[in-house]
């Protein structure tokens, strides 16, 4: 659909007569939008750092790390809900209307056809940062900068999304994650879980190594993988 957000469209114009302007710049912020190891990666990283972390808190501070996992994985499937039953909503640089200037680094048909409302990459990392905020302060705050930083603005500055689409995403993210801190990290289920690393390492570390390199991973190898069993199942069914 054409796109008439006054505040969407005078940030976009702004922030894209920058663009081409330099080709090294275009290139520093296209790669660091495009390569997961310095999105998922480096936030993963601070998981598994926080984890490992010893003290007095250790035992709450991974009740809340196995909330915020949980809490992730349902935000992102919040936010990929909205994304297939909102109006589709073109992403700046595929809008005709802003005659985009497109950055060094982007192809044009850069995820073209999906709807860029709400921003995936804002729902899960701010997500993230404010279950951080839980375990420990100073990662929150990293982790929020980090985000804000290397994650948010480049998606804007590239015509991947608008602001509201970040902002939107990341109110959902940031939502479901401060819920599953407060109400669910005691509850029994996650105080049993939170047994699991010294009773079942073995299972349990297993399995956390897969979700957190999904989460590193944004989930791109789990998707087509889901889309196939649907696709299977309707098959068998038929």
């Amino acid at each position: 659909m054409t796109y008439d957000n006054a505040f969407d469209t005078a940030v976009a114009s702004f922030v894209n007569q920058y663009a081409r302007n330099s080709w090294a710049f275009d290139q520093v912020i296209a790669f660091l939008s495009f390569n997961h190891l310095l999105k998922g990666g480096v936030f993963m990283a601070m998981l598994w750092w926080a984890w490992f972390q010893s003290g007095d808190r250790q035992a709450i501070q991974r009740a809340h790390i196995l909330s915020t996992v949980f809490g992730c994985i349902v935000a992102l499937a919040i936010g990929r809900i909205l994304v297939l039953t909102l109006p589709f909503r073109e992403r700046p640089l595929h809008e005709a209307t802003l005659s985009w200037t497109l950055p060094y680094g982007v192809a044009e048909k850069a995820l073209d056809g999906l709807s860029s409302m709400p921003s995936d990459h804002a729902v899960l990392f701010f997500a993230l940062a404010t279950g951080y905020f839980f375990v420990s302060r100073a990662l929150g705050f990293v982790a929020l900068a980090y985000a804000v930083v290397c994650i948010a603005l480049p998606r804007i500055y590239l015509g991947l999304h608008y602001p509201t689409d970040i902002l939107a995403g990341a109110a959902i993210g940031s939502l479901v994650v401060y819920g599953s801190n407060r109400y669910l990290t005691y509850r029994r289920l996650f105080v049993y879980v939170a047994t699991l690393p010294k009773t079942k390492p073995s299972y349990f570390y297993a399995a956390f190594f897969l979700a957190t390199y999904q989460i590193a991973d944004l989930f791109e190898n789990i998707r087509p993988l889901l889309v196939g069993l649907v696709k299977l199942l309707k098959g068998v069914l038929a």
